[in-house]
């Protein structure tokens, strides 16, 4: 299931489209699901460093998914170094959100686990 990061608002904004203006609505709708399906496939790949259940929507990767709509749009439209900017700024920020994100070190678990054979608190394991 992809989790939607896309903003048309921020995006139109982004690009100084009228937010009245409807002429490239489906064509922005469509860039974002990209964004949102390649946002969330960056954050699977590195799942071992981000311990999240879910998906957090957070306003940088909103940000960025509206980066990565307006490289493709100028880059669609023959600006090759606007989309260059764009897209520079989009990878900008998704290695900001993983570094964030992250845990130090290695990946690793931790367990939790009731120690019924002592009268101590609970056990944490880290494997």
């Amino acid at each position: 299931m992809v989790t939607s990061y896309y903003s048309a608002t921020k995006t139109k904004e982004m690009l100084n489209i009228a937010s009245g203006d409807t002429a490239d609505d489906t064509e922005l709708t469509s860039l974002g699901a990209v964004a949102d399906k390649h946002i969330d496939n960056i954050l699977k790949s590195q799942d071992e460093r981000i311990p999240l259940a879910a998906a957090v929507v957070t306003n940088e990767l909103v940000q960025a998914a509206s980066y990565y709509v307006c490289s493709i749009f100028r880059g669609k439209r023959g600006d090759v170094e606007s989309s260059k900017w764009w897209q520079a700024a989009f990878d900008t920020i998704i290695a900001g959100v993983i570094e964030e994100l992250s845990i130090e070190g290695l990946s690793y678990d931790v367990q939790r686990f009731h120690n019924r054979y002592r009268s101590e608190e609970d056990v944490f394991r880290l494997w």
